[in-house]
């Protein structure tokens, strides 16, 4: 039988789409894509915000609509937040975020109830989840759950507490990622920094994947502010291979927001932090995500996002309108924007965002890149990502080059905000 994946959502989610998507090739179902009319749709849900649980709803009510033969499966966080009537004739099968682990035998259960055929278990190399996605990085998710409950959030009540995957676990992984011919692999988790297991803390695994013979280069993904940041930028002046970027959602930047927000930090604590890394790698790629529009957010205090936004070389910037989430605190509070001007604010700070942006690119022009080459375009540049998380386009590059760590020189940039570069010999 045929199958695809409509993922919704962060780059955990892409991560755990991807091991449900392999535990089903190994069990004999063939990847297909979207288009091609698959036998099964399965949405991997988000419900971070009551919009993207509202996306999800909406794609399976068109899906049902205009394909009413396929087997549509619901997964993810928002399964276990939608009501049942929302779904009623449209989903064949929910899975529970505690079923995932048995995902592929809910699935075969729920299809020989309604009569189909299953298909035979294939010989598949039980190579990791990632060696059989179609990006040309891997992702390796480290640790689940979250118990901040931060005013705004519905994670911890959908994730639960925080749980650890085993070192010894993680290095077999990535291992295997390895010998796939991952050249990044992606750290990720719902709340990273707080990886424990086995007396080994975040900073203490990095130092473990080091030591594997092989890796070309680890790229974390967000890591909360005030846990191990600073452990994790030593790391990066120590070994070239941790990648030359920090993502921190840092929410707001005024502290009255931040501790309406249940935020564990100051704006006074993020701006020493980012202070002692760019004094540490004067190069650094930063990304941060805010959010603009926070219940009882002053107008000063909108000034104050706009200025953390000002003071910083900024390379991602994601910013978010307020938008109230169903069974968080932040919900009930009594001084709710109006929508527009949530969205009006949030446009501000992400205008200047983008200037940010711009400037800090240009810094890069006269300067040496390592790039991920992720494909090669139809003039024969290669495309992908610098250790600092800019798009590149790599002229001089081998046709073979994909998926391979080069080096090269930046020399402008395109009208795509890519940084034009040529391949430079090692």
């Amino acid at each position: 039988m045929t199958f695809a994946f409509k993922t919704y959502g962060c780059r955990l989610n892409k991560a755990e789409g991807a091991q449900l998507e392999h535990a089903l090739l190994l069990d004999g179902f063939e990847r297909v894509p979207l288009s091609a009319m698959p036998q099964i749709v399965v949405v991997y849900s988000c419900t971070v915000t009551q919009k993207a649980e509202s996306e999800c709803v909406k794609f399976l009510r068109q899906m049902r609509a205009q394909h009413p033969q396929v087997f549509l499966v619901l997964a993810g966080c928002a399964a276990e937040t939608v009501d049942d009537a929302a779904l009623l004739g449209i989903v064949d099968l929910r899975v529970n975020r505690a079923d995932h682990a048995h995902f592929a035998s809910c699935l075969k259960a729920a299809l020989t109830h309604a009569g189909h055929a299953l298909p035979h278990a294939t010989t598949v190399h039980a190579a990791t989840a990632a060696a059989s996605l179609r990006t040309q990085r891997a992702t390796l998710k480290v640790q689940d759950g979250c118990d901040y409950f931060c005013a705004y959030c519905i994670v911890p009540y959908v994730r639960g507490a925080p749980r650890s995957k085993a070192v010894a676990d993680c290095l077999d992984e990535a291992r295997r990622m390895i010998d796939a011919g991952f050249q990044e692999i992606v750290i990720t988790g719902c709340n990273t920094a707080c990886y424990s297991a086995d007396g080994c803390r975040l900073p203490g695994l990095l130092e473990k994947l080091l030591a594997l013979k092989g890796l070309g280069r680890i790229r974390l993904g967000s890591i909360e502010p005030g846990t191990v940041e600073r452990e994790i930028i030593t790391l990066m002046v120590q070994d070239p291979r941790i990648c030359r970027f920090l993502h921190l959602p840092v929410q707001h930047g005024d502290s009255a927001v931040l501790t309406r927000m249940r935020r564990r930090y100051t704006s006074e604590m993020i701006a020493a932090t980012l202070d002692f890394a760019l004094q540490q790698i004067p190069e650094l790629g930063i990304g941060v995500d805010l959010i603009a529009g926070f219940p009882g957010e002053s107008e000063a205090a909108h000034l104050k996002n706009l200025a953390f936004v000002q003071r910083y070389p900024i390379g991602k910037l994601h910013v978010f309108p307020y938008s109230e989430r169903p069974g968080t605190r932040a919900a009930m509070f009594a001084e709710q924007l109006p929508p527009a001007l949530r969205r009006q604010r949030a446009k501000e700070v992400m205008t200047q965002g983008l200037l940010r942006m711009d400037e800090h690119r240009a810094t890069y022009i006269g300067r040496t890149v390592r790039v991920l080459v992720e494909k090669i375009d139809q003039e024969g540049l290669a495309l992908g990502w610098s250790s600092e998380y800019l798009a590149c386009q790599v002229s001089g590059c081998s046709a073979h080059s994909r998926r391979q760590l080069v080096t090269a020189q930046v020399s402008g940039i395109d009208a795509h905000n890519r940084l034009i570069c040529h391949y430079h010999e090692p």
